[in-house]
């Protein structure tokens, strides 16, 4: 394995571990929440606002921040640091008048938005949906702050600064619950959004004083500016496309009853205590480098890179999804089971989990062929296979949200992640000649033994034990660590790698 693969797992490990922790801080926050406010209307609407107005920032500053990346990373490298830090005040200058513009006409639109949204809700929510649209429409521009920051650090290697969002956004909103409660209720949740964002941006922007100073530029001298906005577009389709269909999720679940919503943000919690942790900060990582290579024209490193990465993810993400799927409800009733939270509530957010974890290996991979692609600074066929995956979801939503409920919803997203990966990996093939998909399928194949041996574990501890925390605990550490003792022999190249590098580690410790 090259120097170079080294370097980024040994990075990826270090960022992991942090996250780890903020995101256990992060668990936290959830439970209080879950305790304080349960699955309700009140928090629903709460949840549908702010969604909203995640999914516009998602959508719309997305799309420039990762055409960024990659542009960025490469005039560092040809032109340097002052050429890289025109180009940041340059997009600062683009991206704000359109961020205000958008928020007024968002604002002269809401009771359509809020008519959109609801679906299930009578004439009197939908008054109390808009004024918690109005209240959550500010954050878009605190979206802007802390997102093109963010790159910019990401694109410098400068990880662990921006990696504290999570840990500020929880102790800030465990405070203000607390605190708040008796007179608030659920908008102490939008106060904490508030107060959350005001610091995380304020540590961005001093941190980030080292790598960009702003300073008025005329976008004649900053060529590199049309080039972000041209692959920008495709971008930011592909991701309307995308929204749009998170949007219709969220108005299929108003109408399943009250409480629909809040079940499938309780679950996107859970969802992302794995994906942030063992996916995007891999990909985050992988993402400079394959941008530096295809910059260097190093593509061997970039292919060499891109399928070890596929192959640790698979490796990783298999056991996890069996072992959450299978025990979904123990894992809610463990995280979430108390307080207001009660057994409708963790029904519906069982349900909502398990279709979440059924996309895992496919989400894993999907953003690592979407950031092989990006690094091309190809975003139009991502942005067509985005088309066609959410077109997927949208279908697959609305058939199985009337058979199976909040689980058809999540299960239809885990679908559109499969559809995305299998057409992504096929594009890919338009820069990367002799790059193949199924060279990942002798992997995959050597996942079946101890898929087998997890399954037996799961159902053997919930023969034994009645305990939520012994059957979840016992089948994570018993069926994963058997699940990696098999992986070891079989002699997968990226697990022997893993393996030398903890037993080197602890030896030098010792």
């Amino acid at each position: 394995m090259s120097k170079q693969t080294k370097s980024i797992v040994s990075t990826t490990i270090v960022i992991t571990i942090l996250t780890l922790c903020f995101k256990l801080l992060g668990f936290v926050k959830q439970m209080v929440i879950a305790y304080f406010f349960g699955t309700t209307f009140e928090t629903d609407i709460y949840f549908v606002a702010f969604n909203f107005v995640g999914t516009l920032s998602s959508a719309f500053i997305r799309a420039i921040t990762i055409s960024l990346v990659s542009i960025y990373t490469h005039c560092l490298v040809q032109r340097g640091r002052e050429a890289a830090s025109k180009l940041m005040s340059a997009c600062l200058e683009i991206l704000l008048p359109v961020v205000l513009f958008v928020l007024l006409i968002v604002y002269m639109i809401t009771p359509y938005i809020a008519s959109a949204l609801g679906q299930g809700y009578t004439p009197t929510e939908l008054e109390y949906l808009q004024q918690y649209l109005k209240i959550c429409y500010p954050f878009f521009l605190f979206a802007v702050v802390t997102l093109v920051w963010t790159s910019m650090m990401d694109a410098n290697k400068d990880f662990v600064v921006s990696r504290t969002e999570s840990a500020i956004t929880s102790i800030t909103t465990i405070l203000c619950i607390l605190i708040l409660y008796n007179v608030q209720a659920v908008t102490s949740l939008i106060i904490a959004q508030y107060l959350s964002y005001i610091i995380f941006g304020s540590l961005l922007l001093i941190r980030g004083r080292r790598y960009f100073k702003f300073t008025f530029v005329a976008f004649k001298d900053v060529p590199e500016i049309k080039t972000v906005l041209l692959t920008a577009v495709p971008l930011f389709i592909g991701n309307s496309v995308s929204q749009i269909n998170k949007l219709v999720d969220s108005a299929l679940s108003t109408g399943l009853g009250h409480g629909n919503v809040s079940a499938l943000s309780y679950s996107v919690s859970l969802e992302d205590f794995v994906t942030i942790i063992l996916v995007n900060n891999l990909v985050d990582v992988l993402y400079v480098n394959f941008s530096t290579y295809t910059a260097e024209g190093d593509y061997e490193s970039l292919i060499d890179t891109m399928k070890k990465a596929i192959n640790v993810m698979i490796c990783i993400m298999i056991p996890i999804t069996l072992v959450t799927c299978m025990c979904a409800r123990e894992i809610v009733t463990i995280a979430f089971g108390r307080g207001n939270f009660g057994e409708k509530s963790i029904a519906l957010t069982s349900a909502a989990l398990i279709g979440y974890a059924v996309g895992f290996t496919s989400m894993g991979v999907r953003d690592i062929i979407l950031r092989g692609l990006y690094s091309f600074k190809d975003t139009k066929r991502a942005m067509i296979s985005g088309i066609f995956a959410v077109g997927a979801n949208i279908i697959f939503s609305i058939a199985l949200s009337h058979v199976i409920g909040v689980m058809g919803i999540s299960i239809a997203s885990s679908i559109s992640l499969t559809v995305n990966f299998l057409i992504n990996s096929q594009m890919l093939k338009r820069h990367i000649k002799n790059y193949r998909f199924l060279e990942h399928i002798p992997v995959l194949l050597k996942q079946i033994p101890g898929a087998i041996f997890v399954v037996l574990v799961v159902l053997l501890m919930k023969h034994l034990f009645d305990s939520n925390i012994l059957i979840f605990g016992l089948s994570a550490v018993i069926g994963i660590g058997g699940y990696i003792v098999i992986l070891m022999l079989m002699r997968i190249e990226e697990v022997e790698y893993v393996k030398g590098k903890v037993v080197s580690r602890l030896s030098r410790n010792s």
